[in-house]
């Protein structure tokens, strides 16, 4: 279902039950999915084509996940 557009300001009620929701979903699914295989991507691409500095695996990371604008949840995963 399409919401219409209104020039009216989301209640804190929509907000919490709809939208909220969607950006939690939306952040999981990129973390869980996503961001793994990019982050993959950086360091071995960046690898194999000598593109890599001397650093801490945790720099590399910090790198290749600067280029999403999200706060890691769980770093582990």
């Amino acid at each position: 279902m399409l919401r219409k557009c209104t020039d009216e300001d989301i209640s804190d009620e929509e907000c919490e039950k709809v939208i909220d929701p969607f950006y939690e979903n939306y952040d999981n699914y990129l973390e869980e999915y996503v961001v793994p295989e990019v982050i993959a991507f950086y360091i071995t691409s960046s690898f194999y084509r000598n593109a890599m500095w001397e650093a801490t695996f945790k720099q590399h990371f910090n790198s290749a996940f600067d280029t999403f604008n999200l706060i890691c949840k769980n770093y582990n995963k």
